[in-house]
């Protein structure tokens, strides 16, 4: 035995010492990163396609069948939450694009009031802008951009950080768990050759003992000695050896037994994660293209920019009144021609003007809405693959149709 746990502690403290080693490079790399200021500018390494893809296990046992269909529910509504906010977003676009559609069919005297419209608050406005000799950074572009969602700047840039914040929480977390599989599928290596070496080491003490009781009978009867003490010693070495053996095959059993289960639940966190990894790459992406920004710090200082321009124009607005009088009409001229958003026209007549800028919309909200097609497709997959392997459980268990209500029903 005390050959054993030599063995046994070695083995534990290799573990131990490698444990150790990559978790001390994961703070090293989390370190790293907090020392490098220009590291939120730079893109991050993203999956792909096979390295996203969710991992299925065959759950073994009511518990675990059960726990395992907990999770797929869970994802299940994940998916179905992520499917809901993009259509909702999806439905939003496609509204400004119609409405591009109702400006484009506007014809006759209305075209003309229309465009002249137009021209006397474009007018207006670079009156009004002759007043300011700015120097700030932001670009007219993206004073437009943020137009458009100036009441939800805030709001938004919040959103972005938390974000930002929780898709560095991924990455590590993905990291560990990877780390995980790692650790958990070397120590089933490990155990798997403990029992190859339990197996030869009976075969060998078998073949020893066989010759032992084999010397000892030709012994007898050539010597006629007594071989009852040697029949005895040998009897016993048996038992000790076969007791030895038998007690280190059933703790291998029982911890190659414990491993399949942590396996098994760190592919399950694994693949809950990478959900959250695509999906919250995807709000990352649609918000970065929605706001022209690069990053959550890149946000934010353009709309520090854009407040300070903002504050400064207000102090040059002469013209409001006329200003306001001509939005009215432009909103009432649109509204007649029943086009749904009519405010954000007030600060986009320079696309009504210019076919080459509302191309440039068009193609904008288009972009947009084949980011959120994909982010739907692949949350629909996702929830239709777990749905799938829900029913392949369910079907296959004895107990699938019990669990499935007893988890539905909490």
């Amino acid at each position: 035995m005390a050959f054993w746990n030599r063995i046994r502690r070695r083995k534990e403290k290799q573990k131990q010492q490698e444990t150790t080693e990559i978790l001390s490079q994961d703070k090293a790399g989390l370190v790293d990163d907090a020392k490098v200021p220009d590291a939120a500018d730079e893109e991050p390494v993203r999956l792909s396609q096979e390295e996203l893809a969710a991992e299925h296990i065959i759950p073994k046992g009511k518990a675990e069948q059960k726990r395992y269909i907990h999770d797929c529910c869970e994802s299940v509504k994940d998916c179905d939450k992520q499917i809901s906010i993009a259509k909702a977003e999806y439905a939003q676009v496609t509204e400004y694009l119609t409405d591009i559609q109702k400006i484009d069919r506007i014809a006759g005297e209305d075209r003309e009031s229309l465009l002249e419209l137009c021209k006397r608050i474009q007018r207006l406005l670079q009156e009004r802008n002759q007043y300011k000799n700015r120097t700030f950074t932001i670009t007219e572009r993206q004073m437009r951009r943020f137009d458009r969602y100036q009441d939800d700047l805030i709001d938004e840039i919040k959103k972005m950080y938390q974000n930002e914040m929780y898709q560095k929480a991924i990455d590590s977390d993905i990291r560990h768990l990877e780390a995980e599989k790692a650790y958990i599928r070397e120590n089933q290596r490990e155990i798997i050759e403990r029992q190859d070496f339990l197996k030869k080491l009976a075969r060998g003490i078998s073949v020893l003992i066989g010759s032992l009781v084999i010397l000892f009978i030709i012994l007898y009867f050539n010597l006629d000695s007594n071989m009852t003490y040697p029949y005895i010693g040998t009897l016993a070495l048996a038992a000790v050896a076969a007791a030895v053996i038998f007690t280190e095959s059933n703790k291998n059993r029982y911890e190659i037994a414990v491993s399949d289960k942590k396996y098994n639940k760190a592919v399950e966190l694994l693949n809950r994660t990478k959900i959250k990894y695509v999906n919250n790459i995807s709000v990352l992406d649609y918000n970065r293209e929605k706001f022209g920004v690069k990053n959550a710090a890149d946000f934010e200082n353009l709309w520090g920019e854009y407040c300070k321009t903002k504050e400064y124009e207000r102090r040059f607005r002469d013209n409001t009144e006329q200003l306001s009088k001509s939005n009215d009409s432009l909103q009432h001229l649109l509204d007649s021609h029943g086009v749904n958003d009519t405010e954000v026209w007030l600060v986009q007549t320079y696309a009504i003007l210019d076919d080459r800028e509302m191309v440039e919309i068009r193609h904008d909200l288009n972009q947009r809405r084949q980011k959120l097609r994909e982010q739907i497709k692949y949350n629909t997959d996702t929830k239709e693959d777990y749905e799938q392997h829900i029913r392949k459980v369910v079907e296959e268990s004895e107990f699938g149709r019990e669990i499935l209500k007893e988890v539905l029903d909490k």
